[in-house]
């Protein structure tokens, strides 16, 4: 099943424990892109009833300014889970990140809970386990809400004993980016691990996950942030390039032409979709800079 790609723009997506408001309202001075209110593993057990009643009261308030509100539930199958459904102020909500997921089954029984609730929050699935990665595009056709995948690497690392290196991890980020590309959806990178306040490390990390596919990049620390979304804007030149690209196609439109002839060499139409997404993040980019 291939949909159209969200129209949202996701280059970093900072994850906030949502038993800590005060963090909750300071996330919102950064310049993220999706703000991930966490319900899971960064929440002690004994204080997540504390954090719902935090989202619930907090979310309808802050201000967001238009950009993305994701609140990161507990496993699907679990106590936990169902009292994070129960609680999330679900309207003000416009996806949620599902952890642990490792088969179809875990977003079908997700997608009726949702419908039961008269919600429209999209899923942001995490494959983070190798069961999970090999079921990839399984997992995204399960359910028309799934709108991202994200890696995270930790758990994966943890079961196959690989170690935290591109090298290591290419070929789980190259699964996943190929299962995102086949159902229409954005692929998300898992954190930079080693050193939350090393900007050059986390642009060199984010970098070579752009170049595998990935769309964007999770974010644990402020001094992540610049760098991340910098790796995953275009360049003037490549947005000047996709520009000319997009416009040789539409002065060729009208000819039914499948090729265009582009700074001397020749560029096929199905080019296009990538250049015009190239262009609406770095329009994204400037009025977030501006």
């Amino acid at each position: 099943m291939t949909r159209a790609l969200s129209h949202r723009i996701r280059r970093s997506m900072l994850i906030t424990p949502a038993h800590r408001p005060d963090r909750m309202a300071g996330a919102m001075k950064l310049a993220v892109d999706s703000f991930v209110f966490d319900l899971e593993d960064g929440v002690p057990p004994a204080r997540r009833d504390e954090a719902r009643a935090n989202l619930a009261k907090l979310m309808p308030t802050l201000d967001f300014g238009g950009r993305e509100r994701v609140v990161r539930i507990n496993a699907v199958g679990t106590a936990e889970c169902q009292r994070d459904l129960d609680a999330i102020p679900l309207a003000h909500c416009d996806a949620l990140l599902v952890p642990k997921v490792e088969a179809p089954e875990q977003l079908r029984w997700l997608d009726d809970a949702l419908a039961r609730h008269d919600a429209s929050p999209q899923l942001i699935v995490t494959l983070e386990t190798p069961r999970g990665v090999l079921n990839a595009l399984a997992i995204g056709d399960a359910s028309a809400r799934c709108c991202a995948f994200f890696f995270g690497s930790g758990d994966y690392t943890m079961q196959t004993g690989a170690a935290i290196t591109p090298t290591a991890l290419l070929w789980a980020r190259s699964t996943i980016v190929a299962a995102a590309g086949a159902i229409g959806c954005d692929a998300i990178d898992a954190p930079y691990l080693h050193g939350l306040r090393d900007p050059h490390g986390t642009h060199e990390d984010a970098l070579r996950a752009r170049e595998l596919g990935f769309s964007g990049k999770v974010v644990f620390h402020p001094a992540q942030v610049d760098a991340v979304n910098r790796a995953f804007t275009p360049t003037d030149a490549e947005t000047a390039r996709a520009r000319r690209i997009v416009d040789a196609f539409e002065a060729v439109k009208a000819s039914g032409e499948g090729t265009a002839i582009v700074d001397g060499e020749f560029v096929a139409i199905d080019l296009v979709p990538r250049m015009q997404r190239m262009l609406d993040v770095a329009a994204f980019a400037q009025r977030r800079s501006s």
